[in-house]
């Protein structure tokens, strides 16, 4: 990864002030395991607040290269002794290797994962969800905050996608990472890390993606890689893009 990595300014686009971006940058080249053969260009690596009268949600940490911009972000974001609650959609390196760093400059109370092959180290009280594949449910991660969370079988280990209903915007962890910033990318170069589709039947899969997206208002779509998808339109659009693509690479 790039050993520079300029500071992302929170776009206020995603839903008008209540879901924040944060991270930064990184060059995506052959070092970089979900990256596609022959690529190499500049691409976000995203974590999200949520902000609501109760205090403040956060949806991954973000990695380790991107501490110092994510706590000038939150410090940026945040009001002073305002509560945090950290949801981890996926308990792999990039979601959770922040925790700590943040749970020193912020008050955290409760943190939210799946799975559990890598238990995020912290000293706020964690909670495992688990919640069945295809399937979703409805958490209420802080006072008056409740998200879905969602089940995709779009995944490699146990993942969340977490939709916040008051918003629109849906967050898919490491899936729709096919973003860029001069628009809409080739969806094939995010399902890099989804080699095993090739030997699979992909349509309960495909079907899947295009269920979780219609059957909710989706304003915007914010993928852990890549730039996020915002619009109504724009979202059911590269969700058909996605789920034909994985038609097209399965067994």
């Amino acid at each position: 990864m790039s050993k520079t990595a300029p500071v992302l300014t929170p776009p206020a686009g995603l839903a008008g002030g209540r879901v924040h971006r944060l991270g930064g940058e990184i060059t995506l080249d052959e070092r970089v395991s979900w990256c596609p053969p022959g690529v190499r260009r500049r691409q976000p690596i995203n974590a999200y607040l949520i902000r609501a009268a109760s205090g403040a949600v956060l949806v991954d940490t973000g990695v380790r290269l991107h501490e110092r911009e994510i706590l000038a972000q939150l410090d940026g974001l945040l009001g002073p002794d305002e509560p945090l609650s950290i949801v981890l959609t996926r308990t792999e390196m990039e979601c959770c290797l922040n925790i700590p760093a943040i749970e020193a400059h912020h008050t955290v109370d409760t943190i939210w994962y799946t799975g559990g092959i890598t238990v995020p180290r912290s000293t706020a009280p964690a909670h495992r969800v688990a919640v069945e594949p295809g399937t979703s449910t409805a958490l209420e991660v802080r006072d008056g905050v409740v998200l879905h969370l969602v089940s995709p079988l779009l995944r490699l280990l146990p993942t969340l996608w977490v939709y916040d209903p008051p918003s629109g915007v849906l967050l898919t962890s490491d899936a729709f990472a096919h973003g860029a910033a001069s628009g809409g990318g080739d969806p094939r170069e995010g399902l890099q890390k989804f080699r095993w589709f090739e030997s699979a039947d992909t349509r309960p899969i495909a079907a899947d993606v295009r269920r979780i997206v219609g059957e909710r208002r989706v304003t915007a779509i914010g993928p852990s890689y890549g730039s996020p998808f915002v619009g109504e339109a724009e979202c059911r659009r590269e969700a058909q893009r996605l789920a034909a693509c994985l038609e097209g690479v399965g067994a």
